[in-house]
């Protein structure tokens, strides 16, 4: 019998859940939050983020594109939000870049982990 032939109504019976050789029911890897995420903001050296040179007037990079804003704002420049810079070229490590201040940031989850690291 073809799909077209069908009668509206009917659907088909959705598929067992998994179960592994053991016969347990495998859970889902990630769970949905009923609570938004705390995050951390941790300074960091923009040596160890960016290739670059320290000078005299500050630290020399070549240019970094940052991908877009966050919902972090820069603790240091109130109401300006933090900028995802992701690993590229010239950057060693994804990290968030305040526009004003020039600092770099990781964002730490509950657990001290970084939550910018895949």
């Amino acid at each position: 019998m073809s799909i077209a032939t069908r009668h509206p109504d009917v659907r088909p019976s959705p598929p067992p859940p998994f179960t592994p050789l053991g016969g347990q029911r495998v859970t889902a890897r990630y769970e949905q939050r009923t609570s938004p995420l705390l995050l951390s903001l941790v300074e960091l050296d923009p040596r160890e983020v960016v290739e670059g040179v320290m000078t005299e007037k500050g630290f020399l990079a070549a240019d970094v594109v940052p991908v877009g804003p966050m919902r972090e704002a820069c603790p240091h420049c109130p109401g300006v939000a933090l900028q995802l810079v992701l690993r590229h070229r010239h950057v060693k490590r994804s990290h968030l870049f305040c526009r004003v201040c020039t600092r770099c940031y990781d964002a730490l989850n509950d657990g001290g982990h970084s939550v910018l690291t895949v």
